[in-house]
């Protein structure tokens, strides 16, 4: 990334891949994007999930993409199962995670609802702005609308 709070003179930059890939349309709406940080250094890092605005907004943040490169991106994650990997130069792996996992206005957070149709819970962790609605398919078939909750859950309580 290049930017004056991550970059420091002398601190040596080290180039992480992050994997992009866009999962099923849900009712003919574009699927979530899942994102992967891979480092030569220690293996790949824990998955995330995030909404095309998260997705966006963290590509944009430091102007370490050009207009090009995101067009690019979000056209080759326009069709299910579409995947596309992007580049960023940080000094360290953990600060790179903390960025994609800690952006503020759409950290990645857990997610709970229950299935109106069968009662099963659903977990995840979705990256998303505070009020951002997403449909989550359920294993029963049900589709619902989850909307990213302006607090973390509680442990046991569930979001609609």
């Amino acid at each position: 990334m290049d930017s004056s709070s991550q970059r420091k003179p002398g601190v040596a930059q080290r180039a992480f891949a992050i994997v992009l890939s866009r999962l099923p349309a849900v009712n003919n709406r574009p699927g979530l994007i899942s994102f992967l940080i891979d480092s030569a250094e220690g293996g790949n890092s824990r998955p995330g999930t995030l909404t095309d605005a998260a997705l966006r907004g963290r590509l944009a943040h430091f102007d370490a993409h050009s207009a090009n490169e995101i067009a690019g991106v979000r056209k080759a994650l326009s069709a299910d199962n579409g995947s596309a990997i992007v580049y960023e130069s940080w000094p360290a792996l953990d600060s790179c995670l903390r960025f994609w996992y800690g952006f503020v206005g759409s950290q990645i957070r857990p997610i709970e609802s229950a299935c109106e149709a069968c009662g099963a819970l659903n977990r995840g962790a979705v990256g998303g702005a505070v009020g951002e609605s997403f449909l989550r398919l359920c294993g029963c078939g049900q589709v619902s609308r989850i909307t990213v909750p302006n607090h973390l859950p509680l442990p046991g309580a569930t979001t609609r």
